[in-house]
């Protein structure tokens, strides 16, 4: 195996518990990751896929052990909350680069790919993805460690947040009815825009036609969660200051955005 496969592997499995609380099952009793190393038939999903999404962005925020839930139409914006009597703005507008919503980690038109000869049950998509666009520098070690937004001082991004094309890696479980791909799983953070991405997943139950002993058995459409979680501690709030400049606050804390979609094969 490739080391670009290992790590694609890797990726996906580091992202399965990210599904919990999405509006379907998750994956724990999916067989997705069975299915990674899988041989047998599969259902086959290659080819072009229009993705259409519902009109809402469903926002969880945990902060310590307090959560908060918000609904934004699909391109985000601000809202405010009061957390231990302290006003918090937060500023998810999808047009941000740093800001990555669901909508974006997975386009409404795609394209899946499904050719491995031995592991059938594998497949790939191209997705934008978040990337450092500049050099990975050590950080300033008072920004670092436990109870901060890197706690294993990993290098962080000295350039801006840029969004380029990269493959997406995913499985159709054994039976043919589940689909888990990996969106993305960057980090890049310039220790000002504050855009620790922990990752994306879409999840979504499938329609198949045929069966495994059949030579035509496809999926036809799909329903689920596009997923995307900011983590470690990243939030995004407004101008507390009236600076004129959005500002990163660092608290224990997460994001975590969700568009519900359904999906239909060319």
């Amino acid at each position: 195996m490739s080391t670009k496969s290992f790590k694609s592997l890797y990726v996906l499995a580091a992202l399965l518990p990210l599904l919990t609380g999405a509006k379907g099952q998750g994956c724990a009793g999916n067989g997705n990751g069975a299915a990674i190393f899988s041989k047998s038939k599969a259902a086959d999903m290659s080819g072009g896929w229009d993705v259409t999404y519902e009109d809402n962005l469903d926002i969880e925020i945990t902060i310590g052990g307090a959560v908060y839930t918000k609904q934004l139409g699909p391109q985000g914006g601000s809202f405010t909350i009061d957390h231990d009597g302290q006003p918090i703005t937060f500023d998810l507008d999808c047009s941000r680069p740093e800001v990555v919503c669901p909508s974006e980690v997975w386009p409404a038109h795609v394209s899946f790919r499904q050719d491995d000869p031995v592991y059938p049950h594998r497949v790939w998509m191209q997705v934008p993805s978040t990337e450092c666009n500049g050099s990975e520098v050590e950080p300033d070690p008072s920004t670092c460690g436990p109870e901060t937004n890197n706690p294993d001082c990993d290098k962080v991004c000295d350039g801006e947040a840029v969004t380029t094309t990269r493959e997406a890696f995913g499985t159709v479980n054994e039976s043919g009815d589940h689909l888990l791909v990996g969106l993305n799983a960057t980090v890049a953070s310039n220790g000002l825009n504050c855009i620790m991405i922990g990752g994306s997943v879409a999840d979504a139950d499938l329609t198949t036609e045929g069966s495994a002993e059949t030579e035509d058995w496809k999926v036809t459409s799909g329903t689920g969660d596009v997923v995307t979680v900011f983590a470690g501690g990243c939030l995004w709030v407004g101008d507390p200051n009236m600076d004129g400049n959005l500002e990163a606050l660092v608290l224990g804390g997460s994001i975590r955005l969700a568009t519900a979609f359904s999906a239909k094969k060319n």
